[in-house]
């Protein structure tokens, strides 16, 4: 594990010499993400994080964000896809006329990384700015072959001339929730009655994770449900429709 710690660190550090601005953690509010602001502020007080509001943020992800950056005196930038794009989650459901897949993540693209990019460009302009993830290969199977041969740095290819930075890439669950723990960390309290934290509809997600949150949101997805009737396609992975679910 000390190990491990080091290695980011130093990847931090490294990145932290090419960088003429601070460094941009993506900062989701999940355990990743916090595991590496955590990290980056024991290398560098020269930080600020970023929040990719999505429009299907579950309740209480954006108020978690705020209080943890208010709490470390980071700054925080907070994208909209709407002000800083073309549109919400119902407008692309439409514009695209189907749903996000796990095949193809377009509301990650259109609702989070091109109004990111938008937002950082009216900042920074076209200089080449360094973004932390807290992308881990041991998350899934498909970050493991995704990430199998990639390293700690890679061009972002959805902002042309910048470089996404991977400090944990190696690091495991078990990693995670070490190092959390060693710093007394509290997490995002959705976790405990979601298992998730972030958005509420999630391509990835399994049909149990949608009926624990309409267990406390009983009319969050009803927009989608309408969505599902308007285009007649059904929006959980395996083919499932959100209104039979919830009936």
């Amino acid at each position: 594990m000390k190990a491990k710690i080091l290695e980011a660190k130093q990847v931090i550090q490294d990145v932290l010499k090419k960088s003429e601005h601070p460094l941009i953690v993506n900062f989701s509010g999940g355990k990743d993400s916090c595991v590496l602001l955590l990290l980056a502020l024991e290398v560098t007080k020269d930080v600020e994080c970023i929040y990719m509001k999505s429009g299907i943020d579950l309740p209480g992800s954006v108020d978690f964000v705020e209080e943890q950056c208010k709490r470390f005196n980071v700054p925080l930038h907070l994208t909209d896809p709407v002000r800083d794009y073309q549109g919400d989650f119902d407008f692309w459901v439409r514009k695209m006329g189907y749903f996000p897949a796990i095949s193809y993540t377009w509301c990650s693209s259109r609702l989070k990384m091109r109004p990111e990019r938008a937002y950082l460009r009216k900042i920074y302009g076209l200089d080449a700015l360094y973004k932390l993830t807290g992308v881990r290969r041991a998350e899934s199977s498909r970050r493991m072959r995704i990430y199998k041969k990639k390293g700690f740095i890679e061009k972002d290819y959805e902002h042309s001339g910048s470089f996404m930075v991977h400090p944990i890439l190696n690091w495991t669950d078990q990693d995670v929730a070490e190092y959390l723990e060693e710093k007394n960390f509290t997490i995002n309290k959705n976790y405990k009655p979601f298992g998730v934290s972030g958005c509420y509809y999630c391509p990835f997600y399994q049909v149990s994770i949608y009926q624990k949150i309409m267990a406390v949101y009983p009319n969050i997805y009803d927009h989608i449900i309408d969505l599902e009737n308007e285009i007649g396609k059904p929006s959980v992975n395996g083919n499932r429709y959100l209104r039979d679910i919830k009936q």
